[in-house]
């Protein structure tokens, strides 16, 4: 498979953290995105320990951040073969009247107006080039709804009809628009949804078989290594324990 520069976003832990590690088991150039600039270079440093060739590049910025344009196109001259639009999070399972306007905000903020962005900036750099591939990071709640997930599921449905006109505004032009929409998967997901209740997170996948963010890195990956006539539109990948967002299966322990 021919090298590529691949931009990561969410890359300081989860599924952007596989990703990174599965990148660079194959060899690409990679430009991980992250706020969190400790948590980058743990990452850099393991991806480094277990594949020491790697280019690795470390962008500390929120994926919302105008600024993130000139640093991006400084270190990557104005070319991204994949992006990899990853960066997203949920917070809260209050019912909609409940709910915090401020978390309202940093949902749309994140999942919605930085995956656009993203989208937006190296789109063009595709375009010139000739080839491209973007993976947007959907989720099941993109395709059903449940209660408490109002915010989050909007901002996820968006995700889904914004990947399809993609797809559709680009099609061909050797550039291939895909996603992926996970269930469960064990993450700092729930951590991060119920603002650091390690209680309430773990008992998320409570006497289940969660996916892990290996396994999506897994499926991103066989979705990039098809020939550059195959385009898998979308994975919906659920662990086998789970039905839909609201019918999981937990066994006694």
């Amino acid at each position: 498979m021919q090298k590529f520069k691949a931009l990561i976003t969410g890359a300081s832990s989860g599924i952007g953290r596989a990703m990174a590690f599965s990148l660079a088991a194959k060899g690409h150039e990679l430009f991980l995105v992250s706020r969190r600039r400790e948590k980058l270079e743990e990452v850099r440093a393991e991806v480094l320990r277990v594949h020491p060739r790697t280019t690795v590049h470390l962008i500390d910025l929120d994926v919302s951040d105008p600024r993130l344009a000139g640093v991006l196109s400084q270190l990557s001259g104005d070319r991204i073969d994949v992006l990899i639009n990853n960066a997203g999070l949920a917070l809260g399972r209050d019912k909609f009247e409940s709910s915090e306007v401020a978390d309202w905000e940093q949902m749309i903020q994140t999942n919605v107006v930085g995956n656009f962005k993203l989208v937006h900036l190296v789109l063009p750099w595709m375009l010139r080039h000739g080839v491209g591939d973007i993976i947007n990071l959907c989720s099941i709640a993109g395709h059903e709804t449940y209660v408490g997930g109002a915010i989050y599921c909007a901002t996820k449905h968006a995700v889904h009809a914004f990947t399809k006109v993609i797809r559709e505004e680009t099609c061909g032009k050797n550039i291939r628009v895909m996603q992926i929409s996970p269930g469960m998967v064990d993450t700092e997901f729930s951590t991060v949804r119920f603002k650091g209740d390690k209680a309430k997170a773990e008992s998320v996948y409570a006497n289940m078989r969660p996916l892990v963010a290996e396994d999506i890195a897994r499926m991103m990956t066989f979705m990039l290594e098809q020939p550059r006539h195959v385009v898998i539109d979308e994975i919906i990948t659920m662990p086998t324990d789970q039905g839909s967002p609201t019918t999981v299966v937990r066994r006694h322990p």
